[in-house]
This record gives structure tokens, sequence and C-alpha cells, in this order.
């Protein structure tokens, strides 16, 4: 018999909403594509075949909201995610590409914080976006509540990104605000009529403002029904921020500011060292390819020999305001927040998985909502019609789930298992771009891809398509 099948995975339960299947089936992969599903497929057909009996398979996992530096790819495919969007710099992430790809497709977003002078013109802003999405990335990350903009300039970022149809996240916060309710209120309304991904949704409605619950009641009102926003939430009670020091003697991240008001620290260096000593500000360093995490004496050491200048966390996501975020339907019961990511990557929060398994044991959401919550709607943001699902012709990016432990067993993109069972295997990946980027990407010689912003859900939501 000639081979039909490069690899069949055999036996797994598979579940895809989007084409009504929850059940045992195997599913035929050939040149990265899945060809076939059925309730068996004969071996002699395959190259390989891999046994998922007993596992559960799901579209693989598309995480909307992610930092992709240094061992970031690695972290994530430990934890079943298959494509990611980095919201941080897109330029970085080509230039550590070949250390640190490990199989994954990625998207990414370039950042842009506040403006020296604070007055750019459309001209200035709009040399900004078109470098950016020339040099691969697919649009721009407004890093408001971290290094704010005027209101002002901050609508024409937004408003400048639509015009010339490029992919525009927001972390809410500008001078006039910060990163809290006011700042996701504010948020909305500088969008105006224009589309805007507001990030991280939970992260606004931490218990600065009110009280948690009735942060995100009124956040989540506020978004509800708007057509020309997406957004994503995530599930870990830590967050991620910088902990650099200026020479005001300040943290230089009015993020970390918030965090330290939020426990009674003083905002500035001698209350951050306090927090690292207390062990409630956790510094992060990469070691053997992942991010580990250091606190009190130690991690004030560490913090100290690299001038202040390292990435660090605060225990300070409310659990009732990230629950009520993954699981709040409107009255024609759709999820007001569209898709579970984690701002994760680097961080070591990629808890989509796990957490979301859990809310899944609890009935909080069923086994589909969840597929939907982490792959589907993903697919649909980035404008990737052969991911989310895995109808005949998908890409055959799989993350297989354990459901007894709650966790992603392997990652599997276009057919080959980059992780089992917490080895990752895999190197290179795809890197996605737009047209506009296509010539850097190719120039770099890695394998990529093209997406088109104006396919995206962040502009065909508006549009009912």
């Amino acid at each position: 018999m000639s081979i039909i099948y490069d690899v069949i995975f055999r036996g797994g339960k598979v579940v895809d909403p989007v084409n009504g299947v929850n059940r045992v089936m195997d599913i035929g992969v050939a040149a990265g594509k899945v060809v076939e599903l059925a309730e068996h497929l004969d071996g002699g057909a395959a190259g390989k075949i891999i046994d998922l009996g007993g596992f559960t398979v799901m579209p693989g996992v598309i995480d909307t909201h992610t930092h992709v530096g240094g061992p970031a790819q690695r972290m994530m495919a430990l934890k079943g995610v298959c494509t990611a969007l980095d919201m941080a710099d897109t330029r970085t992430v080509l230039a550590e590409w070949p250390e640190w790809s490990c199989g994954m497709n990625i998207l990414g977003l370039q950042t842009i914080g506040a403006w020296p002078d604070e007055a750019p013109t459309d001209a200035e802003i709009t040399r900004l976006i078109s470098a950016a999405v020339a040099d691969g990335a697919i649009g721009l990350k407004i890093i408001g509540g971290h290094n704010p903009s005027t209101p002002a300039t901050t609508a024409r970022m937004i408003a400048i990104a639509n015009k010339l149809g490029a992919y525009v996240a927001f972390h809410a916060g500008t001078t006039a605000t910060g990163s809290d309710l006011r700042g996701l209120l504010e948020a909305v309304e500088l969008a105006g009529d224009n589309c805007l991904h507001i990030a991280h949704v939970n992260s606004y409605l931490r218990g600065l403002v009110q009280d948690p619950v009735e942060e995100v009641l009124e956040g989540l009102a506020a978004i509800r029904g708007k057509k020309n926003l997406v957004h994503e939430s995530y599930l870990a009670i830590i967050n991620g921020t910088g902990g650099e020091i200026g020479s005001d003697n300040l943290p230089t991240s009015h993020v970390t500011r918030n965090c330290l008001r939020m426990r009674g620290y003083s905002a500035d260096r001698a209350g951050l060292e306090k927090a690292i000593l207390d062990g409630y500000c956790l510094i992060k360093v990469t070691e053997g390819g992942v991010t580990v995490i250091y606190t009190g004496e130690q991690g004030v050491r560490i913090w100290r020999e690299r001038g202040t200048k390292v990435p660090i966390s605060f225990p300070v996501n409310s659990p009732q305001a990230t629950f009520l975020c993954a699981v709040r339907k409107d009255e024609q019961g759709e999820f007001i927040v569209d898709a579970i990511g984690t701002d994760g990557g680097s961080t070591p929060r990629n808890v989509a998985v796990e957490y979301g398994l859990c809310l899944v044991r609890y009935q909080a959401l069923t086994l589909n909502e969840f597929v939907l919550k982490t792959s589907t709607v993903g697919a649909k943001m980035l404008g990737l019609p052969n991911k989310g699902h895995l109808g005949v012709g998908a890409d055959a990016d799989l993350t297989v789930l354990d459901m007894d432990k709650g966790i992603a067993a392997m990652t599997i993109v276009g057919g080959k298992v980059i992780m089992a069972h917490g080895i990752v295997y895999g190197t290179g990946g795809t890197f996605y771009t737009t047209p506009a980027g296509e010539a850097k990407v190719r120039e770099l010689g890695y394998n990529y891809g093209i997406v088109r912003p104006e396919e995206m859900l962040l502009y065909t939501k508006r549009a009912g398509k």
C-alpha cells in the first residue's frame, strides 16, 4: 500500500467545536495538514503512527498575548502553545530567532511608549508604524500603563494605525489615568469608532479604584457589545513589569509603582527593595533555558548586580477578577472578553491550559468553550483561518491534553511533535508577517507565513464577519 499519511495520530479523543467533533478519532496528517479524520485509519498507509490513546486532542492553543523574549518559546511549548502573538519587540524576537525558536508559530507587535516631546506629528507616528511593519511586525502595541503618553497622542496613534490598516493593541493608561479601571474606561473612549485590541482586561481590575468585583462588573459593562474592540484576559495571579529605577529614584514603570502602593510600600527604590526582601516582588532570571524566580536577599543581590534592569512580577491579580473575565457572558450568551491568553512567554505564567482546565472541572466553562477561548477565537484574532479547528485542510497544530493531570502532554505544530511529556524537541518555526514585512523576514532566511490585518478579528468583528 502506498503511503498516504506522513503520520497518524491514533486514538485520542478529538474535541473540535468548529466541526462538531467530540469523540475518539484518528487524525491523518500529510505535508503539515489534516487530510482525514476517522474512527480508524489504516496504519499501513502511514509513515509513522503516534498513539494518543487516553489523551484529549484539541486544535493547537493560540496565545493572543505573550512576550517572546529569551526562553519564552520553549516555556510556551512546554505548556501546549502552538501559536503566539508577541506584544513586546518584534525586532528582538527576529534577532533571537536562531537561538530560541523551537518550532512554534509567532507573530509580533512593536511596542511604543511615551514620546520624548509628547507632541509627535502625524507624519512621525506614521513613519514609526510603517517602519515597524517593514521590519516584520503586524502593527504596534502602545504600552501606556508602563510608559504613558497623553490621551491626545494615544488617540492619534490608534487612529493612524487604523488608517494604515495596521494592528494596534493598547496597555491601557495615559498621563491622565493609569493601569487600572479608569484607564480601561478611558481606553474605550480614546478608541472612539476606531478598532483597538485592549490587552489583558483583568490587569486593570485589581481593586485599585474600588472592590475588584465591582471593578470587573463596571469594566466589562464598558466593553460589552463594542464591535470595534477585541480583547483577552489571563488567569495567572502574578503580573509582569520592570524593576528598573530611574535617575529620580523612582521605578521607571508606572505599573511597578502601582503594585508597590497596593501593598503599602513606598513607590521608590527603598520600597521596591523592601518588597523584594519581603517576597512580594519576584525577580526573574533566565537559567537553563527557562525563567527562574528569586526573592529575598538573593533577589535583592541580583537586582543590584544587574543595575535594577531586571523583569519582575507581583502577585496582584484578583482571582475573582480573572475568573469573571474568563467566564462572564452577555445577554446573548456570548463571552464578553474574546479570548484567554497569558501575558506570559518568558514570565512563568503560561497557565492557560492548567488553569483553564480547572475552570472546566469546576464547570465554569465547558470543554468546547475552553477550546473556543484558547484556540478558535485566537485563530480569528490573528487572521489564521487554517488554525483553531481540525477540519480537513487545517494546519495540523494540536495540543494534546492529559485531562487527569490537567496539563498539556504534547505540543504538535504542522504535524511535528515539538514537545512531549515535558521535553521540548522542536527547532525553527514559522514567523508570520504582513506583505509589508515579507522582504525583511525573507532576507533573514526564516520560514515565514503571510497574514493580513484586514482579515483579523480586530477589523472584521465590526463588520460581523
